[in-house]
């Protein structure tokens, strides 16, 4: 069985990690995984996936909506290798794969969706377009609950289409440092707004007095919006700015909370490896947040863009290290049980079988 995996790049997020963790962890020999990118450029992830020989496709394109050239060369490469199966990740790939699943009707295409939220579900005239697309895909995966409750309230004709399939991460043991260099770390892209970086700043600042270090680890965009915002509140010695990394596991193993206060969530990835990093974790209360967490057993909720309860909950396991620790054990029995990379690897494989026969 040989399946495209289409995704934009395989820069730092949510759909790239848990991409590159199932294709590297597969370990079903009846699946090949390829990949195509629309227009990535090197990263650790491209580098880690090409030295276990992942055959991965380049589009190069100057702009991923230049939709034209992303079909004319994935049509070449689909004729060519002759998938039983393409997967097709966020937007605009998720109209690319419409087009092209109208043009090989005799292969299954997928799409996930991977978010609670986006942009174009506000814009009336990007409804019909949006629903045409999704109905050219045999299946659409949803990463949460919320993830399908969100997709279906806005457009509920596609309902039967949905299937929910949580992500999964590779669970090594960490070792906590017993000195962690940083009080708190947030993970996550600095693409957009959404996992409120800003709001852990501000949040930082509330306490700053209870604060030695912070780190935010990722990038992107925002970086000098969101370093000019650091220094304005006179905490560039407060807060590091870490960037991507290949290594996310030094800076869980060296901090004593995760912070997370999205403004929208599809599931989160990154709140699953801090919780195997048996790291406490503060996360705003939305989208697929709760499916993962049970607020003050394996983790603590807090109201979305609420700075004043995401610094009280902060302060509340910084002072608490007993009750800390217990909330971390549960948590990393949480990720045991329910969100591992081989549990998801198999769901999502028993799909592909599904579809093709």
């Amino acid at each position: 069985m040989k399946v495209l995996q289409i995704i934009n790049n395989l820069d730092i997020g949510g759909a790239e990690t848990l991409l590159k963790n199932y294709v590297l962890n597969n370990n079903d020999n009846t699946v090949e995984n390829n990949i195509c990118l629309l227009h990535g450029s090197n990263t650790f992830i491209l580098n880690e996936l090409q030295k276990k020989n992942i055959k991965v496709f380049n589009l190069k394109l100057s702009n991923k909506y230049s939709a034209l050239k992303a079909v004319k060369q994935l049509t070449s490469i689909i004729s060519e290798e002759n998938y039983d199966c393409v997967h097709v990740h966020l937007f605009p790939g998720q109209y690319y794969g419409a087009v092209l699943a109208k043009k090989f009707k005799n292969i299954p295409f997928i799409f996930t969706e991977h978010s609670t939220f986006n942009k174009r579900r506000d814009i009336k005239a990007f409804y019909p377009i949006e629903k045409w697309s999704y109905s050219r895909y045999k299946r659409i995966l949803c990463i949460s609950e919320m993830t399908s409750k969100s997709l279906t309230s806005w457009m509920p004709s596609i309902k039967p289409k949905l299937k929910v399939v949580y992500g999964g991460i590779i669970i090594n043991e960490v070792q906590r440092n017993k000195e962690p260099m940083y009080d708190a770390v947030l993970v996550g892209s600095l693409r957009g707004k959404e996992k409120g970086v800003d709001i852990f700043i501000k949040s930082i600042k509330a306490i700053e007095n209870h604060i030695n270090k912070a780190a935010i680890v990722g990038d992107g965009m925002l970086m000098d919006e969101l370093k000019a915002l650091r220094d304005s509140l006179n905490l560039r010695d407060k807060i590091d700015f870490i960037g991507n990394t290949d290594n996310v596991n030094q800076y869980l193993s060296n901090s004593r909370i995760f912070v997370l206060p999205s403004r929208w969530e599809g599931f989160g990835l990154a709140i699953l490896e801090a919780m195997a990093a048996k790291l406490p974790v503060v996360a705003s209360n939305v989208g697929g947040i709760p499916e993962i967490i049970t607020s003050g057993q394996d983790g603590i909720l807090v109201p979305k863009e609420d700075t004043k309860a995401l610094s009280e909950a902060m302060l509340y396991i910084l002072n608490n290290e007993d009750k800390a620790e217990i909330m971390a054990e549960k948590a990393y029995n949480t990720v045991i049980k329910r969100f591992s990379i081989e549990v998801y690897s198999k769901n999502l494989n028993n799909i592909y079988r599904e579809l093709i026969q």
